[in-house]
């Protein structure tokens, strides 16, 4: 992950508090949200990036540190298995059996970031329906007792 954008949280105070104004602000239903250049000109805020601007604020002000990635960053294996949460070699054998896409570099195998998500996005929602399935299953199990 070397062109990740990584920010610490402020130590300073008054940096703490302009984040904490940041943090608490939200979209006037009247006026898009602008960002002003030096020269006081207003550029217009697309409201995702406006989003993504407050919860920035908002975990680096609650003390926690910040990634920017590219959903089209290349990870190493290991790199993408430490995200997920697995081995190296787990995460091998999923793109072995093609359920993780990759590339090669040379010898060496990479995966887009974006396609890391997809996957966790997916394996969660796998994972939550799942558990609702089971608790289903014991719901009915113990209205029936």
């Amino acid at each position: 992950m070397d062109t990740a954008t990584r920010m610490e949280p402020p130590k300073d105070k008054r940096a703490l508090e302009k984040l904490e104004r940041i943090a608490g602000l939200t979209v006037a239903r009247r006026k898009q949200p602008c960002l002003v250049d030096s020269d006081g000109r207003e550029i217009p805020l697309p409201e995702q990036l406006f989003g993504l601007i407050v919860k920035v604020a908002g975990d680096l002000q609650a003390g926690r540190s910040v990634f920017v990635i590219s959903g089209e960053q290349a990870m190493t294996p290991q790199a993408a298995a430490d995200f997920l949460g697995m081995s190296r070699q787990f995460l091998s054998r999923l793109m072995d059996e093609g359920a993780l896409p990759f590339h090669s570099v040379g010898s060496h195998r990479r995966l887009l970031f974006k396609d890391i998500q997809k996957f966790a996005t997916k394996r969660a929602q796998s994972r939550r329906a799942t558990m609702e399935k089971l608790r289903d299953k014991l719901y009915a199990a113990r209205v029936d007792a």
